[in-house]
């Protein structure tokens, strides 16, 4: 199913068969600020196993899963952020970044790897802070390019559809989303190391 949705505009209404089929537990399609991306909510056992087949990843993958939060305040309340790093965050979010953190105690174990690190991401999207919102939780969330492979991600939204027929649910189009992938920033102790340049500029 593909329900058209304004990105300027969104209408809640329109986001329902999107909300019902997160709420069940079922995988989306839905568009954040770097492309489409594959979502389920986060308290699903269900969603996460799915999203973690679509992407290749096995659960001795080092790789952390990506959790889409509403703003800072859940970043804190899902990861360790120090006050060496608080000012750098708040002038990032909302946007393009990823941010590798320790989890906390909230994070459930499927989604953080084996150092116990999480991915955290609030998008510079209004479509998808609505789904969040609606969703009354997080977002767990992967990009809609399976695993490490080097093929570009789809930027159409039926074409999404078509491919990921019987794996999604319900594919939140708002046109055409160029795929550009978020900056990946690890931030444990006093460090951040940068673990992919993308979409955004971190510097001062």
């Amino acid at each position: 199913m593909r329900v058209h949705v304004d990105a300027e505009r969104p209408n809640p209404r329109k986001l329902q068969p999107a909300v019902e089929a997160l709420k069940k537990g079922q995988v989306i399609v839905y568009p954040t600020d770097t492309g489409y991306a594959f979502g389920c909510a986060m308290s699903s056992p269900k969603g996460i196993a799915a999203i973690r087949k679509l992407k290749g990843l096995d659960e001795r993958s080092h790789k952390p899963l990506t959790m889409i939060v509403s703003g800072l305040t859940e970043v804190g309340r899902f990861g360790v952020l120090g006050n060496t790093h608080f000012r750098l965050v708040r002038r990032l979010l909302p946007g393009p970044y990823t941010l590798v953190l320790q989890a906390t105690s909230e994070v459930p174990k499927s989604m953080h790897n084996r150092h116990h690190e999480v991915g955290l991401r609030v998008p510079d999207h209004l479509v998808c802070r609505m789904l969040i919102g609606e969703l009354g939780e997080p977002l767990l969330t992967g990009s809609v390019t399976p695993g490490e492979a080097t093929t570009p991600e789809l930027e159409d939204a039926e074409e999404l559809e078509n491919r990921y027929v019987r794996e999604v649910a319900v594919t939140v189009d708002v046109g055409p989303q160029w795929p550009d992938p978020s900056t990946v920033l690890r931030m444990i102790g006093d460090e951040v190391e940068v673990l992919r340049e993308g979409k955004g500029d971190f510097r001062p």
